[in-house]
């Protein structure tokens, strides 16, 4: 016979986004029941943006090691101990283990129950041997690395974010499939560490991004030496461990040891029974209107899952949407998720950041930050023009030019 649990919210998945709300519905005194049948923390502690700042910390230190003359300061070929290094990781994560475990969650009020939650009906959740009743649902079950169909991949040793983590030996020769953030930001991170790296990219490397920016730091990466092609379909892969080949469809042939493949993200909604709530898909995300609400008028989606911008920070700005005041998955108003002009993060070096804003006197544009300690603003005004390549910046590399917009006319 099935535990019977009624509550206020029930929140499945806990990420980044369901722990966020979980942790502010409970605190503003609601009954909150969390599910997670895999790891809390979710993809951001476990695979994502906790790890991968870890690796690219600890590529960094490397890195400065080989470029000190122009500063006067000598200097050497690190010693690079891989395995190390990803203990070093898996260090960072124990860290930080303990603020999203669920002994603290259930320390906050929150009832945690450790299995994977799918809908039985509009209003009932089922998850091991629970039955779980809630006034509102959270869908924050997050997304995974997407698999390409390419001919021969899953017969071939490869890699994704969620596995690279747990590698413990040095690649001689990584290749990497997609030249997205997550591709890049671990590409130059193993070139830093001394290993050989090509990168294949169907399109154009950071394609979702303002070119004007991504270009400073497509150059860096080239000139630290990893090798990018753009333009590039992979059309077979084939190999074994330590001996991986890839042809490409204008049949260029390229072989390495290791392969990573980081095409893109594919929202978890498989375990859920969707159907099962009435609650409506929007391609392979689940679809919501702009207060995050789904097609059952009691469940809402974050993060990840609801489709759009695939950060933390989005899943942690669509948890303080719903669950802070108004708290519309409570049972209040509904609360706007207009994302317009928040930051979009790209965390290679240089670091730069895109907001996009809002169109303003008949012209949109972007504003665009790179390099460090910078700010660019955009001031609307009368007869306000764009204009680019207005000031410098220095960044770790030396001096770059970044382009800004500026306003004579403020008013």
């Amino acid at each position: 016979m099935k535990n019977e649990i009624k509550t206020d919210v029930c929140v499945i998945g806990g990420g980044s986004g369901g722990l966020s709300f979980a942790a502010g519905a409970v605190q503003m005194g609601a009954r909150v029941v969390l599910l997670e049948g895999h790891k809390m923390g979710g993809d951001c502690l476990n695979y994502g943006c906790v790890p991968s700042k870890a690796l690219i910390a600890a590529a960094k230190h490397a890195h400065e090691m080989t470029t000190g003359m122009p500063f006067g300061v000598g200097t050497s070929i690190p010693e690079v101990d891989y395995a190390t290094v990803m203990e070093h990781v898996a260090d960072v994560i124990r860290g930080i283990e303990p603020h999203d475990s669920v002994e603290r969650f259930q320390g906050l009020g929150v009832n945690v129950i450790t299995k994977y939650g799918r809908f039985i009906s509009p209003r009932e959740v089922a998850a091991g041997d629970h039955r779980i009743r809630a006034r509102r649902f959270v869908i924050a079950t997050g997304s995974s690395p997407l698999v390409p169909p390419i001919p021969g991949l899953s017969e071939t040793p490869h890699l994704t974010n969620e596995t690279i983590f747990s590698n413990r030996e040095k690649p001689e020769h990584l290749i990497v499939i997609g030249a997205g953030p997550i591709g890049l930001e671990l590409a130059q991170a193993h070139r830093r560490l001394g290993c050989r790296v090509t990168v294949l990219e169907g399109l154009v490397a950071l394609g979702n991004d303002d070119p004007e920016l991504t270009s400073t730091v497509i150059d860096r990466i080239r000139a630290e030496g990893v090798e990018l092609h753009e333009g590039t379909f992979v059309s077979e892969v084939e190999g074994t461990e330590g001996d991986i080949r890839i042809k490409s469809a204008d049949g260029t042939e390229y072989e390495g040891t290791h392969l990573l493949v980081a095409v893109g993200r594919k929202p978890n909604t498989a375990r859920l029974d969707l159907d099962k709530a009435g609650i409506g898909m929007s391609g392979n995300a689940v679809q919501v209107d702009a207060s995050l609400r789904t097609s059952n008028k009691r469940a809402y989606a974050i993060g990840d899952v609801a489709g759009g911008y695939q950060f933390t920070h989005v899943a942690a700005y669509h948890a303080a949407s719903s669950s802070g005041p108004p708290c519309s998955a409570c049972g209040h108003e509904p609360a706007s998720t207009t994302f317009r002009g928040r930051p979009i993060p790209i965390r290679n070096s240089p670091m730069s950041v895109s907001a996009r804003l809002p169109r303003q006197n008949g012209w949109g544009r972007e504003s665009r930050l790179s390099g460090f300690r910078t700010r660019t603003m955009i001031v609307p005004g009368r007869n306000a023009q764009p204009t680019a390549w207005s000031r410098s910046w220095f960044t770790a590399g030396g001096l770059s030019e970044h382009p800004s917009l500026e306003d004579r006319q403020v008013n």
